[in-house]
């Protein structure tokens, strides 16, 4: 690799590069994959040894216990996303209730701009509520997409089941001389059997690859909107915050009168309209690539998979 190119990645802090010994020098990426590197399984790598692409380290505490191996992994990964929406739906409960706390106590202050600034602070509070729990519906429709993958997967697992007995039941058979006739038809029934699962997989793996495209579009659209719609709140926050200075107050002296109310009722009107009037800043994910290329037609690929699972079979029984 090019070493104007190493010093521009590393500025970017798209990695880090350190040296070891004579042997030249080695790439450490950051958060590339959570497998763990040191088994042939794809159990997820321990919390504790995660590393983020922020290069800020994970925190210890408050991991999610993982379920036991003896669901499937599917439906592990779909249960986890019933505490994950709490969690949001609670962040947006909790973000409410101290925009309304926010609002009664600086109503008590006794200064103006405390009061208004503060009430206008509540407001835009509010409005993170709103947007955590709309955050939280795209999680939900996330899950309801996963949902129709398991239950593809659901409705091949008697197909597979039948063909683990039957491969067992040949392979018991084979062994006696005397089950000729009884061979040869279970040698049959197990190309059969073979070429539904093959189907079958191949419907499954076309279902998931649209099915993931279409959770995880979901889950970015949901993430961008809530993005976008935070910055907005940002930037007219400040502008409010602008009207609260800084001025130091000596015992005895009057406040002065504040004048800002007005202003920071535009503000929030100005909020209201960006927010209603809000559409993505960029393309979504979908956009860099063309999906007629990578997602192909999965009537078709469907279809190829039978044909070539019904030819396979075809030549098996001609064989016999």
């Amino acid at each position: 690799m090019d070493s104007d190119l190493i010093d521009r990645l590393k500025r970017d802090g798209c990695f880090t590069l350190q040296l070891r010994g004579v042997t030249g020098s080695w790439i450490k990426h950051r958060a590339i994959s959570l497998r763990s590197r040191h088994s042939a399984d794809d159990s997820p790598l321990s919390p504790l040894a995660a590393t983020t692409l922020s290069g800020r380290p994970p925190s210890p505490r408050k991991f999610l216990p993982i379920l036991s191996p003896v669901h499937p992994p599917l439906a592990r990964l779909i249960k986890s996303l019933n505490p994950l929406l709490s969690h949001h739906r609670s962040a947006a409960s909790s973000t409410r209730t101290t925009a309304h706390l926010l609002s009664s106590w600086s109503a008590q202050t006794g200064d103006d701009a405390v009061s208004d600034v503060a009430d206008k602070f509540g407001v835009l509070l509010a409005e993170m509520a709103n947007l955590e729990e709309s955050y939280s519906e795209g999680i939900d429709d996330v899950k309801m997409v996963l949902k129709t993958i398991q239950d593809v997967e659901n409705s091949i697992r008697p197909a597979k089941t039948h063909q683990t007995k039957l491969r067992d039941q040949v392979n018991k058979a084979s062994i006696k001389p005397e089950a000729g006739r009884k061979l040869e038809q279970l040698e049959r029934e197990l190309v059969r059997a073979d070429a539904e699962v093959l189907v079958a997989d191949a419907q499954l793996l076309n279902v998931t690859r649209e099915r993931l495209r279409v959770a995880w579009r979901v889950q970015l659209d949901a993430l961008q909107e809530r993005c976008e719609k935070e910055l907005v709140l940002v930037k007219y926050g400040r502008e409010i915050l602008r009207f609260l200075d800084g001025e130091i107050i000596v015992p005895g002296q009057n406040l002065r009168a504040y004048r800002g109310e007005a202003k920071t009722r535009d503000i929030l009107g100005m909020v209201e309209d960006e927010l209603r009037g809000w559409s993505p800043g960029w393309g979504n994910a979908g956009e860099l690539c063309d999906d007629e290329n990578v997602n192909g037609d999965v009537s078709v690929a469907t279809a190829a998979a039978a044909a070539a699972a019904s030819a396979t079979a075809s030549m098996v029984l001609v064989r016999k």
